[in-house]
């Protein structure tokens, strides 16, 4: 599903069953921001092709340059340097940029700078024909201290006009579109955990709460997972489901029941970034004590592996190794974890093949079976050859290079770490199912 702003999503999550966690339901997302960088729309590509064929590289080189001391006032927490970017009758921009600024007091920014992607990348509203304006497609990188090693990027929609041969910032809403941050919705709040950053509009209790999840939660996924993954997580936690969704460039109402959206540049090239959690308030508060926590501990099982997914790794085993994951050492039973689907099984009716990517997404019927499928499938992997090999057939599916396709993939994989191919699995997988759904337990 395409979100329009910047990203493909590639992932579901798992499905928590609501007896004793709280709740009706939750998934969540993984995002997979490799597509962000990749293409603009079809549009932003032909004004983009004027521009660079024209040799503009004056007009470049000082808007780059009015860019470069913006990122300089806003690492430096300059205001007056910051307004001297804008225009001194455009007294409401003024006002914005500052409120932006107030808004970043507490974030601990350890790079920010900015680079033109395209010059002409949208049509403009008709001024003054005297008046010389660009509009821009800007990519914003930014670093958070202890936690990126490699930037975190966005796109913004930015209007430069020239006033007295200054190229000065006219406009950032000229043109819908381009990312939202925390900080474009109002003061952040910042809480550091020992492992974690919790960046939020909540109040200072909710955002410790959700630190002490995430601090819990990093070396229980190190345990299975190994330590190889930076372990670390940043998590926001906007107010409400419309800064949810504007956070993701996404229709809110149509993640009523997800908790929270993992978002990530899939392999092992993005290692030195820490990629975010986004909270879904209403969801986190209807969860009990349980829920946010197998929540947590699924959501960092999807930054710990991010360095080992890839587009052709199969959502049954990206999002059932979380849940397997998450559920670890909680008590829950497999007639806990998946009831709609042993109890479908105890009645005859036993899914023929492991879930296509298809199932997990929001609107397809069935959702919470497919969850439930792709959890046990894992743990079938568990049973039958112990944790380390689900780890294994993890990394190994990525290993493959993807050639042949995903069912190819998987079947190398699973041949060279289980020493049974796909058809193979599955038929024990099966088996496995109907000996849950006669066992009591």
């Amino acid at each position: 599903m395409a979100t329009g702003r910047r990203a493909v999503l590639i992932g579901g999550a798992a499905l928590l069953a609501a007896g004793g966690l709280g709740g009706a339901a939750w998934h969540d997302r993984v995002e997979d921001r490799r597509a962000a960088a990749a293409e603009p729309a079809a549009d932003e590509v032909s004004h983009a092709a004027t521009a660079d064929s024209s040799g503009d590289t004056a007009v470049r080189q000082g808007i780059q340059q009015l860019l470069d001391r913006r990122a300089a006032a806003v690492l430096a927490r300059d205001q007056a340097a910051l307004a001297a970017t804008v225009p001194a009758a455009a007294q409401a921009l003024r006002d914005s940029q500052a409120a932006m600024l107030a808004n970043l007091a507490q974030v601990p920014l350890a790079g920010w700078e900015y680079r033109i992607q395209a010059l002409d990348a949208y049509p403009l509203p008709p001024v003054l024909p005297e008046t010389e304006r660009r509009a821009a497609r800007v990519q914003l990188a930014y670093r958070l201290s202890g936690f990126d090693t490699e930037p975190v990027t966005a796109t913004q929609y930015l209007t430069f006009t020239r006033q007295d041969g200054r190229w000065l910032l006219g406009s950032d809403s000229d043109h819908p579109g381009g990312d939202t941050q925390l900080w474009d919705l109002g003061p952040v709040t910042v809480v550091h955990g020992r492992s974690c950053l919790v960046l939020g509009l909540r109040g200072q209790s909710t955002l410790q709460a959700i630190a002490d999840e995430a601090d819990r939660a990093v070396p229980a996924v190190s345990a299975v997972w190994g330590r190889g993954w930076g372990e670390r997580t940043v998590l926001l936690a906007p107010l409400g489901s419309d800064q949810f969704g504007r956070l993701l460039g996404v229709d809110p109402l149509g993640y009523s029941s997800i908790a929270a959206v993992t978002t990530g540049e899939l392999g092992p090239s993005e290692a030195g970034r820490t990629e975010r959690i986004t909270v879904n308030p209403q969801v986190w508060d209807s969860l009990n004590a349980l829920g946010r926590r197998v929540v947590t501990t699924h959501e960092t099982t999807h930054v710990a592996t991010r360095a080992i997914t890839e587009q052709w790794t199969p959502r049954w085993l990206s999002e059932g190794a979380a849940n397997w994951t998450g559920y670890l050492g909680t008590g829950r039973t497999p007639r806990q974890i998946a009831p709609e689907l042993l109890a479908d099984v105890a009645a005859g009716r036993i899914p023929a093949a492991l879930p296509a990517d298809p199932a997990f997404d929001g609107s397809a019927s069935g959702l919470p079976q497919a969850y439930e499928q792709a959890w046990f499938a894992c743990r079938s992997v568990v049973q039958r050859h112990g944790e380390p090999r689900l780890v294994a057939l993890y990394a190994a599916v990525a290993a493959t290079g993807g050639s042949g396709g995903q069912d190819a993939a998987v079947d190398a994989a699973l041949r060279r770490t289980l020493g049974t191919g796909l058809t193979a699995f599955t038929a024990l997988w099966r088996q496995d199912l109907l000996a849950a759904a006669k066992s009591k337990t």
